[in-house]
């Protein structure tokens, strides 16, 4: 059986499109900035938001903070969970209302031996292993986040003094499924950690035409074949999570 059910579904019309939702009618009503960061962690949110002037702005799936940054504003998207089906309702809504540029920042488990909380890894492919980025794109193994946005984002956090690896990610939906021999053999193929969102973002973006990156610090691990999960509360692992958001901002409102 094919997967979605239906073969060639990425390359059919759409009943109803995003800008067809009732609440766009209420992201209409203020101008919203090119770019926006994603985030997944309320604490990582309300960090930003602390050290920065912003609004909420309605009519979004989970919420939306216009956040000034230096040089500009972007779009600060979060509180609509995890994972690849609510990321993508987001992004979709986001470039609905203007975004081209959209970059995903979060945590993710670490698959290399000697990674440390807090290490960050920008994504040059993802691991299609979930549900979404099918329903876009025709049957491939990975899909990649756009080469000049990421390399742009790689270059700012390199400024910033902070080391970065860049390699691929595992994208699934089941984080309560991953298994050993999955570890061993993404690793082997030069895959650096686990998430939720990366393929689904990724193939969201190419379908509609935007640029996205996305970057991630790791705050667990599966490397030696087991969970260890000490880092997701460390302060290194949100203090690398708000240089991503440093690091995102100035690539976005730079253009």
């Amino acid at each position: 059986m094919t997967f979605p059910n239906l073969p060639g579904k990425h390359a059919l019309p759409a009943l109803f499109q995003p800008h067809e939702a009732p609440r766009h009618a209420l992201r209409k009503q203020t101008a919203l900035p090119s770019g926006v960061v994603m985030v997944y962690s309320a604490r990582l949110r309300d960090e930003v938001l602390e050290r920065h002037t912003s609004r909420r702005i309605e009519g979004f799936f989970g919420d939306y903070h216009l956040v000034d940054v230096a040089g500009g504003q972007v779009g600060l998207l979060s509180g609509f969970g995890i994972g690849g089906p609510a990321a993508a309702c987001v992004l979709e809504e986001a470039i609905a209302s203007g975004a081209v540029r959209a970059i995903s920042i979060g945590g993710a488990g670490g698959l290399r031996v000697g990674q440390a909380p807090g290490d960050l890894v920008v994504c040059d492919r993802a691991v299609r292993d979930e549900g979404v980025s099918h329903h876009y794109l025709a049957p491939a193994r990975y899909v990649r986040p756009d080469e000049e946005l990421t390399a742009r984002l790689i270059e700012a956090l390199k400024e910033r003094g902070r080391q970065v690896q860049v390699g691929g990610t595992w994208t699934t939906d089941a984080i309560y499924r991953e298994t050993r021999q999955e570890v061993l053999a993404y690793r082997e193929e030069g895959v650096l950690t686990v998430e939720m969102e990366a393929a689904s973002l990724a193939a969201v973006a190419r379908y509609r035409g935007v640029s996205f990156a996305t970057g991630v610090a790791v705050m667990d691990s599966l490397a030696e074949e087991s969970w260890a999960p000490e880092g997701l509360v460390a302060a290194a692992a949100f203090a690398a999570l708000n240089a991503l958001f440093d690091a995102a901002a100035a690539v976005l409102v730079a253009g």
